[in-house]
């Protein structure tokens, strides 16, 4: 871990994670190393020898399941390859400008006591001119992907999304990629949820927000909180871990911790550039299995789970 910006889970915390999970870390580390042998052997998957950082995420994700990780394996680097202009990432100058004028996506330093990490999103303006939705998936993927390849060890997500610069335009242009942003957020990532809560939810997003719950699971769907204010916010975060400008007495407000974590990823440029080439070849797959979900076509691919 290599992270000026997140305060990690300590050895105890990490020690308890382990034991909910029945692991240890040198199980860990020999089922890492036979779902590393796994994909040695899948011809069309990318070389993942120097993600076995990521590999351990995906198998704590799994709470430990080594068929589990495969399939999620599977899942993640199938989805980026089909979904690349939400999954690619390149840290252009202009890319940059649009971050730092339109979006907070940003991990909270501090740890609940459960040793779960909260990402804090939200709009810096209601400017429709300056938004662009695959941008702005961009910016959550790119800081869930790092952080659980390189940068983090926690326990579970916590998400606070607060919708008060939306319009009905923004919901309207969202409102495509409703199915793309599913299987990005809920299939593909190395990560476990414990709770979605979100802020000034507008009526004209209700809808929108409803086509989401229908699209998730529904253990997911009973994970999501609805909040008048800060108030009932801090009900469930503790208000130290929260920015100032969120109710909480964390010494920051949530646009500065945007740009200590935009720099902490600019610091990363090369691990991206090298993340993008990591690729399915559809061309190499050599058989099928019952697994299907929606492609960007909307029809059917099958991925093949040993």
């Amino acid at each position: 871990m290599d992270s000026n910006f997140l305060i990690l889970a300590s050895q105890i915390q990490v020690e308890e994670i382990y034991a909910e999970l029945g692991t240890t870390e040198d199980k860990i580390q020999n089922d890492v190393e036979a779902i590393m042998e796994w994909t040695r052997k899948q011809p069309h998957l990318p070389n993942l020898e120097g993600q076995k950082q990521k590999v351990k995420s995906f198998l704590l994700a799994c709470k430990n399941s080594i068929e589990k990780t495969k399939q999620k394996i599977e899942k993640h680097y199938t989805i980026k390859t089909l979904l690349t202009y939400l999954t690619h990432i390149e840290l252009t100058n202009q890319f940059i400008d649009e971050i730092n004028e339109c979006y907070v996506v940003t991990p909270l330093p501090i740890l609940t006591n459960d040793a779960n990490r909260i990402t804090l999103i939200h709009l810096k303006t209601g400017d429709m001119t300056k938004f662009s939705y695959p941008n702005y998936s961009k910016c959550v993927l790119m800081s869930a992907d790092i952080r659980s390849s390189k940068l983090d060890n926690n326990k579970k997500e916590i998400i606070i999304n607060d919708l008060k610069n939306y319009t009905i335009s923004h919901f309207t242009a969202i409102l495509p990629h409703v199915n793309n942003a599913v299987l990005c957020t809920m299939e593909g990532l190395a990560f476990r949820l414990q709770s979605i809560h979100l802020l000034n939810v507008p009526s004209f997003g209700v809808s929108v927000i409803n086509l989401f719950l229908n699209k998730i699971n529904k253990k997911h769907a009973t994970k999501i909180y609805i909040h008048k204010d800060f108030e009932e916010l801090k009900k469930h975060i503790d208000p130290s871990i929260l920015p100032k400008n969120y109710g909480g007495t964390f010494p920051k407000t949530s646009e500065e911790l945007m740009d200590d974590w935009k720099n902490e990823l600019l610091k990363h440029h090369d691990w991206f550039e090298d993340n993008n080439k990591l690729l399915v070849d559809e061309k190499k797959r050599v058989k099928k299995s019952s697994y299907t979900f929606d492609s960007v076509d909307g029809s059917f691919r099958k991925l093949e789970i040993d």
